[in-house]
């Protein structure tokens, strides 16, 4: 796993700290040429991963990578399920022809696979056919590990349904041969589920890292401590606490934890990816 991450935020107008800032970033990449071109750009300075949710917009822009012979190692690491595309779609189709939408292969025998696990309160076959659904628009790309977001990771974690995370990552492993990941917005009870009570090994944690603590649960403090245990690969996002922290001193702050493997960071401009990916290269 590359130590520098480049994420998708600011293409979908996503910004936590300013709704000015969101609706800014969303004009800005308004088509997919538009996202395409900035990620020429960080693979261009030597970024080479790429974390990203399964928005509609991405598919163009994973068909001009998967086009691109200059993207051969770039590697993409695509995070699931984007609960809108699901939301908008049944709105728009209705419930069949959203399953005919996103369901691979046989949509009857897809479509009685779902049905039947929740028949049987199983719900492990509707994750697998949800993680194959968004995984046929990947098909013919360079995917080195898929994420589970933290819409899904934390209900699991509140229902106490710590199965369904081991499933997730059993499954992810065994049929496309990558590591899985987390996101959440719990790192301590994420971390403790993961390492102690299910016991897998090395399990890759996304959360928020921060120095002023901008969206770091149950506690800065918390969080500190279990990432210092390094018994699973961290990965930091919203290092900059969506710009309310500068990236010379988020880096300081990064350099003292230890425990940190990664970070995950988001930027519009070319100066600013930059800048960013060249301070933490000399902490990381």
């Amino acid at each position: 796993m590359d130590k520098i991450i480049f994420g998708d935020n600011q293409f979908f107008g996503v910004n936590h700290m300013s709704e000015q800032k969101a609706i800014k970033q969303a004009q800005k990449f308004r088509t997919p040429e538009d996202i395409f071109k900035t990620l020429q750009y960080v693979n261009d300075i030597g970024i080479k991963s790429f974390m990203f949710t399964t928005h509609t917009q991405m598919e163009p822009v994973l068909e001009m990578i998967s086009a691109d012979p200059k993207f051969h190692d770039f590697k993409l690491y695509p995070c699931m399920p984007y609960a809108h595309k699901y939301a908008n779609a049944l709105v728009e189709l209705g419930p069949f022809e959203m399953i005919k939408k996103f369901t691979p292969g046989n949509t009857i025998m897809s479509g009685l696979k779902g049905v039947g696990s929740l028949i049987s309160a199983n719900p492990v076959p509707v994750m697998q056919l949800l993680v194959d659904s968004e995984m046929k628009l990947l098909k013919d790309n360079n995917v080195h590990g898929i994420f589970l977001l933290n819409i899904i990771t934390d209900l699991l974690l509140g229902l106490k349904m710590y199965d369904m995370l081991y499933e997730f990552a059993s499954y992810v492993e065994t049929k496309y041969g990558v590591k899985a990941g987390f996101f959440t917005m719990n790192y301590a009870m994420l971390h403790d589920v993961l390492v102690n009570k299910l016991k897998m090994e090395n399990p890759i944690i996304v959360s928020n890292i921060n120095k002023i603590g901008f969206r770091m649960n149950p506690s800065k403090q918390t969080v500190e401590d279990s990432i210092r245990q390094k018994d699973c690969k961290t990965i930091a996002m919203s290092v900059l606490a969506s710009g309310a922290v500068r990236p010379s001193e988020a880096a300081e702050y990064m350099e003292s934890l230890s425990g940190i493997d990664a970070v995950l960071f988001g930027a519009s401009t070319p100066q600013h990816i930059k800048e960013t990916k060249t301070i933490f290269e000399k902490i990381l």
